[in-house]
């Protein structure tokens, strides 16, 4: 049966005929794949995902950034930011800054975690489908690159008035900040309305099959 698919890199909208296993659909206007899956999506999601929140939680344990001014040494984590926003009642960037760099890089890892968990759960599908829009609506205000990229600067900035070293939390920080980018882009959002059998044909082939 033929089936209506319109190109992601174009938006050629275009009529493609059943598409077997271990072939593949191209654009017939910009020639890109119209069914491309991604091989091992799942696992490599759920194995990017697991890794991120096991450093999530030093990264938010251990300071970010040593500093030394004029004898003065702190070392400072991401809740004494949010901690001094708060005592000086700036209530809302602190609110913000919580939310941005501590409540939805969480809630978007065990999310993702939660997905693959539960993929062959068809009772779940729903709730997988609500937890997936979740991710979407709040990963525009998942603010870890840019936090990390106000460190980088910081410590280049402030380098002629101040001594700013990168302390054992940066690290981490650094490393969830990759793995939670490299789990959102290994995860095929199609796993979750595939059918029982195409999920089941996606596993005998490791994802390498090009299906609609």
């Amino acid at each position: 049966m033929d089936t209506l698919a319109a190109c992601e890199t174009c938006g050629l909208v275009q009529t493609v005929g059943r598409m077997p296993p271990g072939t593949v659909a191209n654009c017939a206007r910009c020639d890109s794949k119209l069914f491309h899956r991604r091989p091992n999506s799942r696992w490599q999601t759920f194995a990017l995902a697991l890794a991120a929140l096991i450093l999530y939680f030093p990264s938010n344990y251990y300071p970010l950034v040593a500093a030394n001014y004029m004898g003065n040494h702190a070392k400072l984590r991401i809740f004494d930011g949010i901690h001094a926003l708060f005592s000086q009642r700036q209530y809302f960037i602190g609110s913000l800054v919580f939310c941005t760099s501590i409540l939805t890089p969480i809630l978007k890892i065990l999310g993702l975690l939660f997905i693959t968990l539960t993929l062959n759960w068809q009772k779940w599908r729903r709730g997988r489908s609500w937890v997936y829009k979740v991710i979407r609506i709040i990963d525009p205000w998942n603010m870890l690159e840019v936090y990390l990229l106000a460190i980088m600067v910081s410590m280049v900035e402030l380098g002629e008035i101040a001594t700013v070293h990168p302390a054992a939390g940066v690290f981490s920080f650094a490393a969830v900040v990759v793995l939670t980018l490299l789990a959102t882009l290994s995860f095929d959002p199609r796993l979750l309305w595939d059918s029982p059998a195409e999920k089941k044909i996606y596993e005998q082939t490791d994802g390498r099959f090009e299906n609609a």
